[in-house]
C-alpha cells in the first residue's frame, strides 16, 4: 500500500517570526529601554545567586565553625556587582561599548602601523590601509555611537523574520510539501505527523482475490 501525506507549514513558525519581527523593531528603535532591562535582569540573577551563596554559608558555618566564611564573601560580592548592575544601567553599557569599540579601535591602528612597512606600490599595501582605516572608524563609531550593537542585533533579527514570514506565505499559497512513504500490512494507521493522507493505490484485495481462483 502507497500513503500520499501532505504536510502544511505549522502556524507556529509564523507566530515565532512575528515575535522576533516586534523584538527587533524594539532593539533597533529603543535601544535604551533593552539595555536597561537586560542589565536589571542580569542585575537581578547575580544578586540571587549572591543571596543564595550567603545563606549556604551561612547554614554551613552554623553546622561546622571550622567551615571558611568564603561563600560569604564571594556573595556580597555578588550582591554588590548586581545592585551595580541595577541601578548603574546606563553606566555598564557605556563600559561594555567603550571596551568594544577600544578593541577595535587598537585593533585598527595596529594594522595601520604594520601596513606602514609594506611596500607601498604593491596591492598589499592598499587592502592593509583599507582594513585598518575601516577598523579605525569602526572602533570610534561603536565608542561614540550608543548602543550600535543592539541595533545590529535588532537589524538582523528583522530581516530573518521578514524572510521567515515571505517564506510561510509563499508556500501557502503555492506549495505544499508531498512526501510519499510505503506502509506495510499491518501498519494501516496514518504515519505519525500526518496531516492529511490519500490512498492512491491499493492492490492487497485483487492480489488475494486471483490467488484463490488460481488454487480453485
Amino acid at each position: 500500500m502507497k500513503i500520499e501525506v501532505k504536510t502544511y507549514n505549522s502556524i507556529a513558525s509564523l507566530v515565532s517570526s512575528i515575535i522576533f519581527l516586534i523584538l527587533g523593531a524594539i532593539m533597533y528603535t529603543n535601544p535604551d529601554a533593552v539595555v536597561v532591562i537586560v542589565s536589571r535582569v542580569l542585575g537581578g540573577v547575580i544578586i540571587i545567586s549572591g543571596a543564595i551563596s550567603c545563606i549556604k554559608n551561612y547554614m554551613d558555618v552554623k553546622r561546622d565553625s571550622d567551615t571558611t566564611s568564603s561563600g560569604m564573601v564571594l556573595g556580597i560580592v555578588a550582591i554588590v556587582i548586581g545592585l551595580v548592575f541595577i541601578l548603574l544601567a546606563e553606566v555598564i553599557e557605556w563600559l561594555v561599548r567603550l571596551v568594544i569599540g577600544g578593541w577595535i579601535l587598537f585593533s585598527g591602528i595596529n594594522r595601520l602601523i604594520n601596513a606602514l612597512y609594506v611596500d607601498k606600490k604593491t596591492s598589499k599595501f592598499y587592502v592593509m590601509l583599507g582594513i585598518a582605516v575601516l577598523l579605525i572608524g569602526g572602533g570610534l563609531y561603536t565608542i561614540l555611537e550608543a548602543n550600535l550593537a543592539f541595533q545590529a542585533i535588532g537589524i538582523i533579527l528583522m530581516i530573518y523574520a521578514g524572510l521567515e514570514i515571505f517564506g510561510y506565505i509563499f508556500n501557502r499559497k503555492s506549495m505544499t510539501e508531498v512526501t510519499t512513504v510505503k506502509v506495510s500490512k499491518n501498519d494501516k494507521k496514518n504515519p505519525k505527523g500526518a496531516v492529511d493522507a490519500v490512498v492512491i493505490e491499493d492492490k492487497t484485495e485483487d492480489k488475494k482475490k486471483k490467488k484463490k481462483k488460481g488454487s480453485k
